[in-house]
């Protein structure tokens, strides 16, 4: 993954359509910034699925290791 394009939040509001057309059928990522620190990134649907889906079976894991008597 290339690193995304960062954009002031006044910016972003601006092309707001084309960020999340440009996230939906481009795949691109947006960091958006707010004076000059990361404020939010705007990333395409199926990647923040993946992220939440991920994120959800380390903790099932992290849960598994640590108490391991409820391993199902």
């Amino acid at each position: 993954m290339k690193k995304p394009q960062s954009l002031p939040v006044e910016q972003a509001r601006k092309e707001f359509a084309d960020l999340l057309d440009g996230s939906q059928h481009k795949g691109e990522h947006t960091e958006i910034t707010r004076r000059s620190k990361p404020a939010g990134v705007l990333v395409p649907p199926d990647w923040y699925e993946a992220a939440v889906a991920a994120m959800v079976e380390v903790k099932e894991l992290r849960r598994k290791v640590t108490d391991p008597g409820q391993a199902s």
